[in-house]
């Protein structure tokens, strides 16, 4: 009996002593960089477990962590959060450094009138100016998706130029629901123009001409309270936009530049079966096929096939702009736009009639967005100036569109007296473009022509390569000269 309890004790003490072989204890003091006073109440923490504790009064912890820890983390409200290696160490002193930024954030309300965010009443969202030009968006609305709650962006559409609009906390009434945007204390309009429901041409939202590059803050005013200042033209919110200005003591230059690739990245899923024309659902397809595939081309083109002659219902619905025409893709032999020419006889041979699944695809180019800016800035106590300018470069997608902006602003500041100050901000915008695409229901753009009236054997390709050549009925050379 005395032999097993002796055997059991022995059992005992080795699992304590393999227990406490597991576990290090480690101990130190958490102080402050500003005045070296400990700090009680930090949370000491093990990484990659539950294990943790808080400093005493004295600001001293000791936690006892599994032997393959590797950090412990000092977390406290108000300061900088510190990672600290373990590596054999029994003691782990630290010291912490403040971190304010958070609890006395300024954020700008109206022109030259700051407040600590804290102490508002209402809901501002501030955007510093690196944030939004590191998104390298050529319209200044597009660079804000995403970067504020309670912010909808919608674009018009992804081609050259287009419009922007920006909603803060929904649609509220009829009419425009668009903010008032104010630069340096400048009222503008963010309306778009040109285009319409059944066409136009969209050339863009005044916010555009705002160089994201120039741009020191954003300010979003949500709600009535906010915008107070500014009157009912702010009912729905106020975009504020502060400029860089020169500081004083300093010369700085700045230079940037980004390239960036545009692809399109969904389109429609269109049908490869039928091409153009009407009624190829009528035609028999099993009894073609049972027939070797003989079934005699004039028989089934005077019914329900298709013949081009002239592409304006000369021919076999040659003038009909959608694809529900002959079946595609199983051996018939056609008179196509782009089939051989007889002069003699005024008549377009008969070749395949094949899908051209791609055909919508291979119409867009990679497009191409180039930012240049440059800046120069500096002063002294009693006058500093800054001058910005930024050139932007587009090409579009949709081959032949493009947009070229040049962008220049001058802001300087004179302190005339303690009492009194100048300041004087320029900013001068230029946009050129030569061929943007319409918009809206119309034959101008390019989704209504090409995205759903268009047949699908037409080759593309094939299009691009002969765009100034004329057809035989004085036409340009086209699938459709209806």
């Amino acid at each position: 009996m005395n032999r097993l309890k002796l055997l059991l004790s022995l059992f005992v003490l080795m699992g304590c002593t393999a227990l406490m072989a597991q576990t290090v204890t480690i101990k130190g003091t958490v102080t402050s960089a500003e005045d070296g006073l400990p700090i009680p109440s930090v949370a000491v923490a093990v990484r990659g477990t539950t294990l943790g504790t808080l400093t005493d009064a004295g600001g001293n912890y000791s936690v006892n962590v599994p032997a393959s820890a590797a950090t412990l983390t000092f977390t406290f409200v108000g300061m900088k959060t510190v990672t600290e290696t373990i590596s054999s160490r029994t003691t782990i002193n630290v010291v912490l450094q403040t971190d304010m930024l958070g609890l006395d954030e300024v954020v700008v309300t109206a022109l030259g009138i700051t407040r600590e965010k804290k102490a508002l009443g209402y809901s501002v969202t501030d955007l510093k100016g690196d944030a939004v030009s590191n998104t390298r968006e050529t319209n200044i609305v597009n660079a804000l998706q995403g970067l504020a709650p309670g912010v909808q962006i919608t674009r018009a559409s992804s081609s050259v130029g287009s419009s922007s609009q920006i909603l803060i906390r929904g649609i509220k009434s009829f009419g425009d629901n668009q903010p008032l945007w104010v630069v340096d204390g400048t009222p503008i309009s963010n309306s778009a123009t040109g285009a319409g429901q059944y066409g136009g041409v969209d050339f863009g939202n005044n916010a555009a001409d705002i160089d994201p590059e120039n741009i020191e803050s954003i300010s979003i005013l949500k709600g009535a309270n906010a915008a107070a200042l500014y009157g009912s033209r702010a009912r729905n919110g106020v975009v504020l936009v502060t400029t860089k200005k020169g500081q004083a003591g300093q010369v700085k230059v700045s230079f940037s530049n980004s390239t960036a690739f545009d692809q399109v990245a969904y389109l429609p899923t269109y049908q490869n079966q039928y091409g153009q024309g009407g009624g190829g659902s009528e035609f028999n397809y099993d009894e073609y096929v049972a027939g070797g595939g003989t079934l005699a081309y004039p028989a089934y083109a005077a019914e329900n096939s298709f013949s081009y002659v002239d592409g304006a219902w000369g021919g076999v619905f040659d003038g009909y702009d959608e694809s529900w025409g002959p079946r595609l893709d199983i051996g018939l032999m056609l008179p196509q736009f782009n089939s051989p020419y007889d002069e003699a006889t005024g008549t377009y041979q008969a070749t395949p009639w094949v899908s051209n699944p791609d055909n919508v695809k291979s119409f867009f180019e990679t497009g191409l967005t180039m930012t240049s800016s440059l800046s120069l800035e500096g002063g002294n106590d009693v006058f500093s100036g800054r001058v910005n300018y930024t050139n932007q470069t587009e090409r579009g997608i949709i081959p032949n569109t493009d947009q070229d902006r040049n962008q220049l602003g001058l802001s300087t500041t004179a302190n005339i007296s303690s009492k009194l100050q100048a300041v004087v901000n320029i900013n001068y915008a230029l946009t050129t473009n030569d061929n943007l695409p319409g918009q809206g229901y119309s034959a101008n753009n390019i989704m209504q022509s090409i995205g759903g009236w268009f047949g699908r054997q037409v080759d593309m390709t094939d299009l691009k390569e002969n765009w100034e050549t004329t057809m035989p009925n004085g036409m340009p050379y086209n699938w459709n000269s209806n």
